[in-house]
């Protein structure tokens, strides 16, 4: 099926722009189905519900001079999905460490540009079952967009989260920040434009082990599952959504690996970068492929001494997000950033991107259990790439009452990935400690 021509966008063109040995640009996600998925069965899913769907997975970007100059994406006359769909089978026990070695052998490896710059590992031998690691160029659509076209995979179709209950099955973030966006800036948003842009310009990544020279090396581990209705008893008695105490135990965990790490004295805040979609819960269609987010920094409150502290500061700062202009300022600047010479454009990501520790994806996938060729799907992760030299993203996706979170790390600056799901896993038994019993 052929997709037609179409011109590479500007905001798309930046990330092509942007791919560099020791951070691709590429979205990493995996998804785990209890069982053994034939790779029959799943290839013909893949033809019916993505590739005959959204036809930009059968092309590649490549520069045209008519009708004018600049980057188009064209049908791949060489397209083959034996090359785009690989079956490999983990060694035993082929447990979460074997998977966490295959991973890591395929986080720094380049797509190939020369065909559509995606592909999947369909991983068999797997304890907990089959596991679907997909590898995505950011150019196609941003992570969202391409999290919606996995779960075009599933049997059910995923119904959106209702707006009644902020957090009832997962992080609501982006849902949060989607809307303050989405709507025509009020007075008290135009009010604040400029001490938000001056903040953009002028703030500055504190030293840290973490602000080191990104290594061409990375790895991949992620913490158990963690179920919402453990948290009840907190937000109970704090009033702190799911994403808040996520996001605290986030930053606990960071400060815990800083003092480890012997940072001495201690930074105020570790600021990390939130994607925001801005598409809404329309139904994606082949048109919508690309990137249509914006940006937040979010500074971590990792200086903060206690648990109830860092939370309660935590839940603060996602509050203001609301009422702030930074996310269409950002959306603003990417767009703009498109627009420029490629030396300028690389210039100005890596100075935006600069100012972040790293990445913090947090996604609120449907409340319902999804089954995929009948069989359920049991865990999600989908991690942005690290961008510039930045050395850390998280992945927060909440699926069917549980949340799910997962670290990339740069192994040179981060050796010690388990120490933050340790930390992790700490700080929330620490949290809900501090809960009344009910």
């Amino acid at each position: 099926m052929s997709g037609g021509r179409h011109v590479v966008r500007p905001v798309d063109d930046v990330w092509l722009a942007m791919d560099q040995p020791d951070n691709l640009m590429v979205v990493e996600g995996l998804m785990v189905v209890g069982g053994e998925l034939d790779r029959d069965t799943y290839v013909r899913l893949l033809r019916e519900r993505v590739l005959d769907r959204f036809p930009r997975f059968r092309q590649r970007a490549g520069h045209a001079w008519l009708p004018w100059p600049g980057q188009w994406w064209q049908d791949d006359p060489d397209f083959d999905l034996d090359r785009h769909v690989q079956e490999v089978r983990l060694p035993a026990p082929g447990d979460d460490a074997a998977l966490e070695d295959h991973v890591a052998s395929r986080l720094s490896r380049a797509l190939d540009r020369q065909h559509p710059p995606w592909e999947v590992h369909l991983i068999q031998g797997y304890t907990g079952g089959t596991v679907i690691y997909t590898r995505l160029h950011h150019a196609l659509a941003d992570g969202t967009a391409l999290f919606r076209v996995v779960l075009a995979l599933a049997d059910e179709e995923p119904t959106e989260a209702t707006d009644g209950e902020p957090d009832s099955g997962g992080p609501g973030l982006l849902r949060v920040a989607r809307s303050a966006i989405r709507a025509l800036p009020g007075t008290g948003r135009l009010l604040r434009t400029p001490m938000v842009a001056e903040h953009l310009l002028l703030a500055r990544r504190p030293a840290s082990p973490l602000s080191l020279p990104p290594h061409h090396s990375k790895r991949a581990v992620w913490t158990p599952s963690i179920d919402v209705a453990d948290l009840a008893g907190l937000r109970h008695a704090t009033g702190a959504t799911v994403t808040d105490i996520v996001m605290s135990a986030l930053a606990g965990a960071l400060r815990r690996w800083l003092l480890a790490h012997g940072t001495d004295p201690m930074v105020d805040d570790l600021p990390t970068m939130v994607p925001v979609d801005l598409r809404g819960s329309a139904a994606l269609r082949a048109e919508d492929l690309g990137n249509q987010f914006a940006l937040v920094l979010l500074d971590l409150p990792v200086g903060i001494d206690n648990a109830l502290g860092r939370l309660n500061e935590t839940a603060a700062r996602m509050r203001a997000i609301k009422a702030s202009p930074e996310a269409w300022l950002t959306y603003g600047m990417l767009e703009g950033m498109g627009l420029m010479h490629p030396r300028l454009r690389v210039f100005a990501t890596d100075f935006f991107a600069r100012k972040a520790t790293g990445v913090t994806t947090s996604v609120r996938g449907p409340d319902q259990p999804l089954h995929l060729a009948g069989l359920p799907i049991t865990r999600l992760w989908a991690w942005a790439p690290m961008s510039a030299d930045q050395s850390l993203s998280t992945s927060i996706v909440g699926y069917a009452g549980r949340v799910h979170v997962g670290f990339k790390v740069d192994a040179a600056t981060v050796p010690d990935p388990q120490a933050l799901v340790a930390g992790i896993q700490t700080e929330l038994a620490e949290l809900t400690a501090l809960a009344p019993s009910r």
